[in-house]
Parts: structure tokens; C-alpha cells; sequence
């Protein structure tokens, strides 16, 4: 079930077809239920929280109580109330059948806490129980998960901080009956979605269970190409696949695959990710695969690819016969050292921010020569830009000092023109749209092959 959580009078206009569900924050517009008539369609749930609940409300405990009976005659509607300001001894003639009885925690997790407000709930036998959870890593997401999947059909739980849009995207698999949705600006916490974001995945208007995937990275997962394309092609293609932003800490990786093995609903319905930096390297070797792979499919065992360096194969067969023979890689990171691993038999150097990390591709490639700054006087042939420097708008040449060069290949990409592309004509410059295209049509084709195979897969095999 998608909540859509209306806080504003005018979030009534153009309730998107698929909405069941209408939350009305009466705390935050009270006037909102003055609109009951006209949402007799829906179910709606009337939710009145106070300050000490996240809310506005200025009502006690048995004020909110009255306040909410003079709505009980009407069939379509629920109550949202804290489990832990029920008093049980005045209050046991409430028909908790229409109740969503909730725990919101914005502070430090406590199972025992979390058990025993479970414990207290279900004794109720309300409509459903609902746990909203500030996470601050992914050991705290699974560790609930652990608790909450015994409770089969009436269980709501939501996690609430930087992993609550990625607990809420998977939110079919995970044992939980629904989510919170608002109008765009108007999420009222970190990682709630909004109605333009959840179109975006179709797997959670359906209600129906598709086969998920994703990019694995850091916050920038958010920008990538690949949201849009591959699941534009998944619904134009009626397949029954998503493909998700996961963005996760890298102390945080381990426990993201202990859940995606411990469950058997992502287990048996993942085809695979693409992986970003620094997951190239860390995730194949927690699989004890030591070379550096984009792309996990879900097989048993679990087969990694690299994409990224057919895209530079691809690009290198276009400069033959360019003369070029000196090579800048910038850079320290898996797309250098694969750059590196491309170009081998050119006169490569390398240059980046972080020393360490040139000296440790320098002790693995002997061939290569080390800069730690740059002069205007030095020419390149090719410069290949592994860093993220021009994703935002930074003037490479400018931060660098390096501007004198024929070719580029320049990985970043943006909506807007990346400044590096205005020093060179444009059939020399090879952008990281160009590159993310070339390696893009490999990991179709594998997603495809995967999710079209049916059979449960497994990471532990």
C-alpha cells in the first residue's frame, strides 16, 4: 500500500489514479477535514500528532481521542495513534480495528524497545502496526527487518534518514505492508518519497513483485543515466524489472548483501547491479574476485563483468592511425588503473590528487611515470580524465594546470556542457555520456538474459 500523506489543501488536485490510500495530517492543516466527503473513495487515515510526535498538534492524549470519534461512523476512514500514550485501563472501548497504532523513533535505535512496542501493538489487534525508524547504517535497517518479519500482514515499518528512500524502494521485499508518500517539496521526513520519484518505479505502483536490480555507489547513483534507461527500456519492453538507486557507505556493504541473502523475496528476484566507485574493487573481492568489475549478475556463483573496459576499447579503436603515442591519465582510482591496463604499450603518465594511491599503481606498473604537478610546457597526445573533476561545473584545465593536450576521453557527465569539451573540436573529444553509452549496451544485454531466466539464483552457492 502507497499512503499518499496530504499536509496541504491543495495536494487534493490530481491524485494520481493509483492512490488508495490519503493520509491527512490534520496537525499540520486541520482543514483538511472538511474535504472528508469528497474522498469517500479512498481510505483515508486521520492523523493528529503532537509536538512530542514529530507533529503540531496542540490536543493531549484524550483530546486527540475525541477528536477522532467524531469521525469512527465513517467506513472509509482509520486513525493513526502513538502505542505509547494509549492508556489501557480509560481507553479500552477504542475499536483499535481502525487504528494504525505506531512507534516513530528519531533517535538511537533500541530493539528491546522496538520488540516490546511490537509486543504491545499486536495485543491490540489493530488495522495495522506501524514503526518509523531513524537508521543511521544498514546493519540498523537489517537488524528491524530481523524483527519485524515475523508479523506477516499488519506490519508497516519505515526507516527514516540517509537509508529511508532505499528501505522504501524495497519496501515489497521487506515484509512491510506499505509507505508514506507526499507531494514533491513537501516530504516531511529524510527518506520519504514523493509521487514524481515513485512513478519513476514502477514496481511500487503495481503492487505487484518485478524482478530488482540497481547501481550500487555513493550519493551520485541519484544522477545516473542508467535510472532512466534502463527502466524506460524494462516498460516499453514489458518487463517485469526495476532498476534502482542504492546507495550505500562502504562500511555498509556487507550487511546491504546479508539482507539480499537472508530474504528470500530479493534473493530470488535479483538479476545483478552495476557497480560505481569504490565498489569496482571492494564488492568482487567480498565474493574473492580480485580483478575490478562494473557489473554483478546474479548468478550462482555470482559472475562479474567489466564493462567500463569494452567502452575504452571501443574508444581506443577510434584513434587509430591518430598518432598518438603520450598519454595523461588523471586519476588514482579503478577507471586509471583500467585506463592504464587499455593503453598499455603508449607512453602513459599519471597524475592525481591522492600521492598515496600514485605510488601504489606505480609499485603494480612499472612502466608508468609519476607527475605530482603540471606545467603548461607539457604535451599529451590523450589525456583521459578518470576523476569526477567537471561533473559540477570545475574548470579541469583551470583546478589541474593541464591544457595542453589533442584527445580527450572525460568519463564525468552532466546535463550541462562539462567545460573540457570547449578546449578541444569535437571530434576529439569523447565525453562520459559517449562512454557510459558504449558500456551500457553490454550490461543490457546481460540484465535482459538475467531477468528473462527465471531460475532462483543464490549468492551463497
Amino acid at each position: 500500500m502507497l499512503i499518499y500523506s496530504i499536509i496541504k489543501q491543495k495536494d487534493l488536485k490530481n491524485i494520481p489514479y493509483w492512490v488508495k490510500w490519503i493520509e491527512l495530517r490534520v496537525d499540520l492543516s486541520p482543514d483538511l477535514v472538511n474535504y472528508l466527503e469528497g474522498l469517500k473513495d479512498y481510505y483515508v487515515i486521520i492523523t493528529d500528532r503532537c509536538i512530542c510526535e514529530g507533529g503540531k498538534s496542540r490536543r493531549d492524549y484524550r483530546e486527540k481521542l475525541k477528536y477522532y470519534q467524531e469521525f469512527e461512523f465513517h467506513d472509509n476512514i482509520f486513525f493513526d495513534m502513538e502505542i505509547d500514550i494509549i492508556d489501557v485501563e480509560l481507553e479500552t472501548s477504542l475499536d483499535f480495528s481502525k487504528y494504525f497504532l505506531s512507534y516513530h523513533n528519531f533517535s538511537k535505535v533500541n530493539y528491546a524497545k522496538i520488540t516490546s512496542i511490537l509486543e504491545k501493538a499486536e495485543a491490540y489487534s489493530p488495522y495495522m502496526i506501524k514503526l518509523a525508524q531513524q537508521c543511521l547504517s544498514f546493519k540498523e535497517v537489517r537488524q528491524i527487518y530481523e524483527i519485524c518479519k515475523k508479523y506477516k500482514e499488519n506490519i508497516l515499518w519505515l526507516v527514516m534518514g540517509k537509508y529511508g528512500k532505499l528501505q522504501r524502494l524495497l519496501f515489497p521485499y521487506l515484509n512491510s505492508a506499505g509507505s508514506y508518500i507526499a507531494t514533491k517539496g513537501n516530504e516531511t521526513v529524510e527518506g520519504q518519497m514523493n509521487i514524481e520519484s515513485v512513478e519513476n518505479y514502477q514496481h511500487l505502483v503495481s503492487r505487484e513483485i518485478f524482478k530488482w536490480g540497481g547501481i550500487i555507489g555513493g550519493s551520485q547513483v541519484y544522477n545516473s543515466l542508467g535510472l532512466k534507461h534502463y527502466n524506460s527500456h524494462f516498460s516499453a519492453n514489458n518487463l517485469k524489472a526495476v532498476y534502482l538507486p542504492i546507495s550505500l557507505a562502504e562500511d555498509d556493504v556487507i550487511d546491504f548483501f546479508e539482507l539480499v541473502k537472508s530474504n528470500s523475496l530479493l534473493q530470488k528476484h535479483c538479476y545483478g547491479f552495476s557497480l560505481t566507485m569504490p565498489f569496482k574493487k571492494l564488492i568482487p573481492s567480498l565474493f574473492q574476485v580480485g580483478e575490478i568489475s562494473n557489473l554483478l549478475i546474479n548468478n550462482s556463483p555470482p559472475k562479474f563483468y567489466n564493462t567500463d573496459k569494452d567502452a575504452f576499447v571501443k574508444i581506443k579503436k577510434k584513434l587509430v592511425n591518430k598518432n598518438i603515442s603520450k598519454v595523461l591519465i588523471y586519476g588514482s582510482g579503478a577507471m586509471a588503473e583500467l585506463a592504464i591496463q587499455v593503453f598499455s604499450g603508449f607512453s602513459i603518465t599519471l597524475m592525481a590528487r591522492k600521492k598515496n594511491k600514485l605510488m601504489e599503481l606505480k609499485s603494480l606498473y612499472k612502466d608508468i611515470e609519476i607527475i605530482d604537478h603540471f606545467t603548461g610546457k607539457l604535451y599529451f597526445d590523450l589525456l583521459v580524465n578518470t576523476s569526477p573533476l567537471g561533473m559540477n561545473g570545475e574548470d579541469f584545465s583551470q583546478i589541474t594546470g593541464i591544457s595542453n593536450f589533442k584527445y580527450v576521453i572525460d568519463l564525468p557527465y552532466s546535463e550541462d556542457e562539462i567545460p573540457l569539451a570547449k578546449q578541444v573540436d569535437e571530434d576529439k573529444y569523447f565525453s562520459g555520456k559517449e562512454f557510459w553509452e558504449y558500456q551500457s549496451e553490454k550490461q543490457m544485454q546481460f540484465f535482459k538474459e538475467r531477468i528473462e531466466n527465471d531460475k532462483e539464483q543464490d549468492f551463497t552457492e
